[in-house]
């Protein structure tokens, strides 16, 4: 049988990323702006956006010529949704998360190489630290970022991680070096935090949802202030973090942190049984 090309195989990785582009956006996209989200040519992406186009996949906006997901796109996500729904799976766990830790959780999924919030738990008290979904942090100083890049391909890292990197904080992580260390610890370890990095006196600790060994498919965090969640947590919170993704990597059947001796806490234990 032929196989398929070095320059087919690449075709479709930008298809994929586009559509996830798109997908993503809060309103309808043009042409330059895709562009130079994915770094790519505006004559590549125009051609792109012309196939999906003939294709049913993306609609176009007659009066601003700008691009937007197809209704094809829509029946064949709810299909994929019956199968596979990792915001419904997971929303008993952030739910857990967020009673026994007091602080907000957060659900992501990766998208070209970064994380994209998809579902929040607020907290019960008065002053309420969180991550409306849609936002999408800063891959190289964010621990649900860095949890993203972990798993990305060599090509998303690359221009994830390309040219000067913002810093928002001082405790901003920017030495790329660093970064390819911590992404290391990451694989290791199933955790990471990001205190005072994205935001000073915030901090985030998260843990990957695996299908594989390398095949990320979520992200659950707690997000709070620094106070509550202090840097490189041990004990219960991190505990809850990891053991609430290693019950969804379960259900998708991995058993990565198993694998590592990492324990799963009796509350989500209780949850995995039903709650006996």
């Amino acid at each position: 049988m032929p196989t398929e090309s070095a320059n087919s195989l690449d075709s479709v990785a930008v298809v994929a990323q586009l559509l996830d582009e798109l997908a993503a956006a809060p309103a309808p996209m043009g042409v330059s702006e895709i562009a130079r989200a994915l770094n790519q040519s505006k004559a590549r992406i125009h051609r792109n956006l012309v196939s999906l186009k003939n294709f049913g996949l993306i609609d176009q906006d007659q009066a601003t010529e700008k691009y937007r997901l197809g209704w094809k796109l829509f029946q064949l996500g709810e299909r994929a949704g019956v199968q596979s729904n990792i915001r419904a799976l997971a929303a008993p766990y952030l739910k857990l998360l967020c009673e026994t830790t007091g602080q907000s959780s957060l659900l992501s999924i990766p998208l070209n190489g970064e994380a994209l919030v998809i579902a929040a738990v607020d907290n019960d008290s008065n002053v309420s630290i969180t991550v409306k979904p849609g936002n999408r942090p800063l891959p190289h100083c964010s621990a649900q970022g860095r949890i993203a890049l972990a798993y990305a391909t060599d090509t998303q890292r690359e221009r994830l991680l390309g040219g000067t990197l913002a810093a928002p904080t001082p405790h901003s992580l920017v030495d790329t070096h660093a970064i390819g260390l911590r992404l290391q610890k990451i694989h290791e370890q199933l955790l990471e935090d990001a205190p005072n990095e994205a935001l000073t006196g915030i901090n985030v600790v998260a843990a990957p949802i695996l299908r594989s060994e390398k095949d990320l498919i979520g992200i659950v965090a707690i997000v709070g202030s620094i106070q509550n969640i202090p840097h490189s947590p041990a004990g219960a919170m991190a505990d809850m973090v990891r053991g609430c993704a290693a019950a969804l990597s379960t259900l998708f059947g991995c058993d990565a942190y198993e694998q590592r001796g990492i324990a799963i806490p009796p509350e989500v234990r209780r949850l995995m049984s039903g709650g006996k």
